[in-house]
C-alpha cells in the first residue's frame, strides 16, 4: 500500500484548495432564459417533457478550505436520442445534396459546351461533437446561487452515467438540472435535494474524541488530468476533480474478484493538526476478516494527511505465503488512531465486501 501526495509535496487536500477559487470563477456561464423558470415552473416542464428520464444517482464530496467540491452523478438516456439526431442530420443533409444536385442539373441542361457545365462536389457530412446540453441551477432557501452551461460529451459508446463538479457550503439544496437537444426541439428536466455535509477542511482539521469517517469509495482507477478543463464540464463514466486535476473511475457495481485492486477512499476527521511539513500522523492497520478470523494483517500506514487513499489486496497472508482470497463474504476493517503529541483518538470503519466465484 502507498500514499498519495501532491506534486507540491502538500496534502492532498491543501493542494485542491489551491486552484478552487479560481475554477469555480472561471466556469460561470448565465443560462439561457428559456430555462429560468420558476421551481414550479420547472416541476410543470418536467411532467411535460420527461423524455430523457434523468436520475440521481450519487454524489461524492472533496474537501476545501471553506467549502466542499462536490461530483454529482446522473443518468440519462441520450445514446437512442443522439442515434435518432444522427439520423435526422443526414436525412436532412442527402436533402440539401439533392436539391443542390437538382440545381446544378437543370442549369447544365441549358449550357451547350461540355467544358462550360457547372461542376460541384458536397461537402462532406459532419457530425457535431456533442447532440444535447445540459443547464445546472443550484438553490438554497429558494434563492438561486448558481448557474452553469455545458455540453454533454457522446462517443457513441453505452453510458453508465454522467457527472459534473460544482463547489458548494455545507448545507441543504435544490438542484435542477435541463437536458435538451442542441436543436431546440426537445428537453428534460429533473429536480432533487442534494445535503453537503461538513466535509470542508476547516472541519476534518477540528480535533475530536473520536475518529471519524466519510462514506468509503472504490475507484478502479485514478488519473492526472493533462489539461484539465477550467470551465464548468460535464464528462461520462467518471468523476472529474477539475481543483485538483484528478479524472476518477468509480468501481461502481462490479463484483470484486481477488486479483482486482480497488482504490479505496475517504476522509478521516478529528484527528489532531500540528505546524509541519507532516501536519497530521494518522496510524492505520488494515485487515481483512471472515467472521471472527482475521485471514490478512497489513504493515500498519502512516497518513500525514486526513485522506485514505490505498490500493487494496485481496489476499490470504500467512508467515509462509500469500494467496488469494477465496470466494466468500469478508470484512475490510480499518483501525485508526492519532499519533501526533496530544492526540488521543481513535476509530474504526468496517466494510463488508464479497470476492465473486
Amino acid at each position: 500500500m502507498r500514499k498519495i501526495m501532491s506534486r507540491a509535496g502538500w496534502p492532498l487536500v491543501a493542494f485542491v484548495l489551491c486552484l478552487s477559487v479560481s475554477a469555480q470563477e472561471g466556469g460561470k456561464v448565465p443560462v439561457p432564459e428559456r430555462v429560468k423558470n420558476s421551481l414550479d415552473g420547472l416541476q410543470k416542464t418536467r411532467t411535460a417533457n420527461g423524455i430523457f428520464h434523468i436520475q440521481y444517482r450519487n454524489a461524492y464530496f472533496w474537501a476545501l478550505e471553506k467549502s466542499v467540491y462536490v461530483n454529482v452523478a446522473f443518468s440519462a438516456d441520450l445514446d437512442s436520442d443522439a442515434a435518432g439526431m444522427k439520423e435526422r442530420i443526414k436525412t436532412q443533409y442527402d436533402e440539401q445534396v439533392a436539391a443542390e444536385m437538382k440545381k446544378v442539373e437543370e442549369a447544365n441542361k441549358k449550357i451547350k459546351k461540355e467544358e462550360d457545365k457547372k461542376k460541384w462536389e458536397p461537402a462532406a457530412l459532419a457530425y457535431p461533437e456533442n447532440f444535447h446540453n445540459l443547464y445546472m441551477r443550484v438553490l438554497k432557501a429558494g434563492q438561486v446561487i448558481q448557474e452553469y452551461r455545458a455540453r454533454i460529451p457522446f462517443d457513441g459508446g453505452a453510458t453508465a452515467y454522467y457527472s459534473f463538479g460544482t463547489i458548494l457550503e455545507p448545507g441543504d439544496y435544490d438542484v435542477l438540472l435541463d437536458i435538451n437537444r442542441i436543436d431546440n426541439t426537445l428537453d428534460g428536466t429533473q429536480i432533487f435535494s442534494l445535503k453537503v455535509p461538513l466535509l470542508r477542511l476547516s472541519d476534518i482539521m477540528a480535533s475530536g474524541k473520536a475518529l471519524d469517517f466519510s462514506a468509503p469509495v472504490f475507484y478502479s482507477e485514478v488519473k492526472q488530468l493533462l489539461q484539465p478543463e477550467p470551465l464548468f464540464t460535464v464528462v461520462k463514466d467518471k468523476y472529474q476533480n477539475g481543483p485538483a486535476s484528478l479524472d476518477f473511475f468509480p468501481w461502481a457495481d462490479k463484483p470484486f474478484r481477488s486479483s482486482d485492486r480497488p482504490i479505496l477512499t475517504f476522509f478521516v476527521s478529528g484527528a489532531t493538526m500540528v505546524q509541519g511539513a507532516e501536519p497530521w500522523n494518522i496510524a492505520a492497520v488494515v485487515e481483512i476478516r471472515s467472521g471472527k478470523e482475521t485471514v490478512t494483517r497489513f504493515e500498519a500506514v502512516k497518513l500525514t494527511n486526513p485522506y485514505f487513499y490505498q490500493p487494496i489486496e485481496f489476499v490470504k497472508k500467512s508467515k509462509e505465503q500469500s494467496v488469494p482470497l477465496a470466494a466468500g463474504e469478508y470484512v475490510l476493517a480499518i483501525e485508526f488512531k492519532d499519533d501526533n503529541p496530544g492526540g488521543q483518538a481513535k476509530g474504526t470503519l468496517q466494510i463488508p465486501f464479497k470476492i465473486a466465484e
